[in-house]
């Protein structure tokens, strides 16, 4: 996409924030093998004397109580303690690293106004999502997310896992989910949603999808991946049949990973983009971190999703409107 060049030309950080950006980086490169060399410390002795501990603590209780019930309930109060002590040695240097994240982000995204980052926090658009339309999951865990305005749209982005509820847990999406308000509303809901195979399809067809209706597309290729679900099929359709799906075609060649979900909520849009990359990922403590390898390709994936976000939200700003109702089931 020819835009998505010339966003990036104009978004990219200047050089007097590049340099500071180096400056930060080269401080820890310099910091990181005293402080690898602490945590292997940490590790070996704190690590190596609870492990002979651990193992005369075990004896002891099998020679008591012989091996039964409550041997079980030993071993994972004894692992318990031994990661919490792990945990207390890694400490540092995930605090070490984050700190680092927490300098270089504003400066790095320095294109993008209002931004705060956050980790591991529920963002409250969970609250509004599409779960019917778009994707039915049991358990979400988030880890990195930012949020700001650029160019007028407010958004967040949140790196999120969406899984079944349950002792067995099914990853329905690993990826991140973007979420921007739309300029012009549509009326009601319209969800591009990954289409539903096996026990998800029988589920489905066995008790329905509610005030849902679903429209096809028309276009083969985005039918097989996608089900289009909408409460106003009169305003939807003309979406679903034209710049939709020239949406989706164009957002397939983007992101590879798996099927990009959409989901417009009146004023809301919510974007499931999935990646099997972390996208605020540093190397671990055991290597250096390089500008052009771990830091640039975080401002072009954001950048890269910003030119996404303007792409979704010009698909609602279509001139024919239609009213906030339903026009009959298709």
């Amino acid at each position: 996409m020819n835009d998505q060049a010339f966003d990036e030309a104009k978004v990219m950080p200047d050089a007097a924030v590049l340099e500071t950006v180096r400056q930060a980086i080269g401080d820890y490169n310099e910091a990181r093998p005293g402080l690898e060399r602490a945590m292997e410390w940490r590790l070996t002795v704190i690590m190596g004397i609870y492990a002979v501990v651990a193992v005369v603590v075990f004896f002891m209780i099998v020679s008591k109580i012989g091996i039964g019930e409550g041997l079980g309930a030993v071993i994972a109060i004894l692992f318990g303690i031994g990661w919490g002590l792990y945990n207390f040695c890694m400490k540092p240097v995930r605090d070490f690293q984050q700190n680092l994240r927490n300098r270089m982000l504003p400066l790095i995204f320095g294109f993008v106004e209002e931004l705060r980052y956050t980790k591991g926090l529920i963002p409250r658009f969970m609250e509004k999502f599409p779960k019917p339309a778009l994707l039915k999951y049991g358990v979400a865990e988030h880890d990195d997310a930012i949020s700001g305005l650029h160019d007028g749209m407010h958004f967040m982005l949140s790196e999120a896992e969406l899984k079944t509820g349950g002792k067995n847990k099914t990853v329905l999406f690993d990826g991140v989910i973007f979420h921007f308000y739309l300029d012009q509303p549509f009326p009601g809901i319209l969800a591009a949603a990954k289409r539903p195979t096996g026990m998800q399809k029988f589920a489905q067809e066995l008790f329905g999808t509610g005030n849902l209706h679903i429209i096809e597309s028309g276009d083969p290729e985005v039918d097989a991946t996608h089900e289009f679900r909408t409460d106003n099929t009169t305003a939807a359709r003309p979406l679903i049949e034209g710049p939709l799906v020239k949406a989706l075609d164009y957002l397939s060649g983007v992101w590879r990973d798996d099927v990009v979900r959409i989901a417009l909520s009146n004023r809301e849009c919510f974007l499931l983009v999935p990646t099997k990359k972390n996208f605020f990922e540093l190397p671990d403590i055991a290597h250096d971190i390089n500008f052009d390898r771990h830091v640039e390709p975080m401002i072009r994936d954001l950048v890269t999703l910003l030119v996404t976000a303007r792409l979704v939200s010009k698909i609602a700003q279509q001139p024919s409107q239609a009213p906030a109702g339903d026009a009959g089931a298709v």
